[in-house]
């Protein structure tokens, strides 16, 4: 299921991350930052490079406003606490966990031309004690620190602009799916993105060159997250035009171990209606596909086979209406379909993929369709929104249904609340495993129990 209140937890900061340039690029309406004023100059001689003379209160003050300016630090906080509920559980087996996030920022703008930013990312989870593992046996660690973003962003000539270092960047006009999302190395987590994507930035050296006469702009894009040479930084280009009511895209991405990916992106409103359309190809994916059957207890295993001389699609389609139901309030009905052609046409292989490290959730299917129903500030509650959305893998048959609320209080605060529900065949969505004692092998035996509720609250505020 899915979908959540984007709108409504997205954090204005964030946006202002990738910051305007002081000529905005079509389509871009952030605000450049402020000039700095002029600072103040001591009235009298010099002794050396020191200016000597009289400071007056004025002078302190628009020095301090100087600094204020060119230096912005601030955050997120995010508290949360989840509970999962599995098939034929007592209340002792309900797991816990309360993956808490903070993060700190730092902003310098010498000038309207210059920009750097810096930001890191603390997690830590109070229901994780120290050497607890996971199912696999793997160390759980309750805490840690992550380099989110840093970089720096200049012009040259206010004809082309420069962003260098670790970034936040995303492609794609796909709600809950974004084949053409080239550069992050992770794909976007389609049940809970919508509300907050936690992914982090990638390093990256990207070059943008806005063309207002024609509406478009041009972007050129090298990657480093790992490239310890040349041969190994990856590259990618990127151009947006802008035409009536639509917006298109056209994108390319190569790096060497990686395949090379073609996409186009389009965004439409008809009417009421907005509808987009993202498509990608890969070709050279080196990545492992299986075939065949998965028997443990028998030491039956699938087969690898190559697909690296196929050019394998994927594709998504969606549309939004919204709905003035008052004076003031309307709703949004949306669906959006994935076909996926790296996926697997059912669920028979997904415990092998579990063993191989291959399970990549929302990725695994040929097939995906979603379905959801936003409402912003409805009726009297100007505060708060509600979103019902449902996440189906129509090749094995399984869903996931959820019902996400939130409300923002004392201007800073924003409090939500989710319930989830797990549903179908034994598949993606709602997925068990059971194996026997191996002796030698696994001589406890093996029990994945399938998810049926996930409930969960969370508050977070900006500062």
């Amino acid at each position: 299921m899915l979908l959540i209140a984007a709108m409504v937890f997205a954090d204005e900061r964030d946006d202002d991350v990738f910051g305007a340039p002081s000529e905005p690029p079509p389509g871009d309406t952030t605000p450049p930052p402020a000039e700095s004023p002029p600072p103040s100059v001591p009235a009298t001689g010099d002794f050396g490079d020191v200016q000597l003379g009289t400071t007056s209160d004025a002078d302190i003050a628009a020095s301090l406003a100087e600094a204020d300016d060119r230096l912005t630090l601030g955050g997120k906080l995010y508290l949360r606490a989840d509970a999962a509920i599995v098939d034929e559980a007592e209340l002792a087996d309900t797991t816990l966990s309360s993956p808490n996030l903070l993060d700190l920022f730092a902003d310098v703008r010498p000038n309207d031309r210059v920009r750097g930013y810096a930001s890191g990312r603390f997690r830590y989870d109070f229901t994780v004690a120290s050497g607890d593992t996971d199912l696999w046996g793997n160390v759980l660690e309750p805490g840690s620190v992550t380099l989110d973003q840093l970089w720096l962003k200049f012009d040259l000539g206010r004809v082309a602009y420069v962003t260098t270092g670790r970034q936040r960047i995303k492609w794609g006009s796909g709600r809950f799916w974004n084949p053409t999302d080239f550069l992050n190395a992770q794909a976007l987590d389609a049940l809970s993105a919508t509300v907050f994507d936690e992914r982090t930035g990638v390093t990256l050296l990207k070059v943008h060159v806005p063309i207002e006469k024609i509406g478009a702009n041009l972007y050129a894009v090298g990657s480093f997250d790992g490239a310890d040479n040349f041969e190994q930084v990856g590259g990618a280009l990127r151009t947006e035009w802008v035409f009536w009511t639509a917006e298109l895209a056209l994108s390319a991405a190569a790096r060497e171990g990686d395949p090379l990916r073609l996409g186009a992106d389009l965004s439409a409103g008809l009417g009421p209606i907005d509808v987009h359309v993202e498509s990608a190809v890969r070709h050279g994916d080196d990545s492992p596909y299986y075939e065949g059957t998965f028997n443990l207890e028998k030491f039956k295993l699938p087969e690898e086979v190559s697909r690296e001389e196929d050019w394998i699609p994927q594709v998504v389609a969606g549309a939004e209406l919204g709905i003035k139901y008052s004076d003031r309030d309307s709703l949004y009905i949306g669906a959006e379909y994935f076909y996926n052609d790296a996926g697997y046409a059912d669920s028979e292989l997904l415990p092998y993929l579990l063993f191989e490290g291959a399970y990549t959730p929302f990725y695994l299917g040929q097939h995906y369709a979603a379905a959801y129903v936003y409402l912003p500030a409805p009726s009297r509650w100007d505060d708060g929104s509600v979103t019902v959305s449902t996440l189906a893998n129509l090749s094995d048959r399984t869903y996931v249904s959820r019902v996400d609320v939130s409300h923002r209080a004392l201007t800073y605060l924003q409090l939500s609340a989710y319930a989830a529900y797990h549903y179908g065949v034994n598949g993606e969505f709602h997925f068990s495993y059971e194996v026997e004692p191996i002796p030698g092998v696994l001589d406890d035996g093996l029990t994945i129990p399938a998810p049926v509720a996930e409930f969960g609250v969370g508050a977070m505020v900006n500062f």
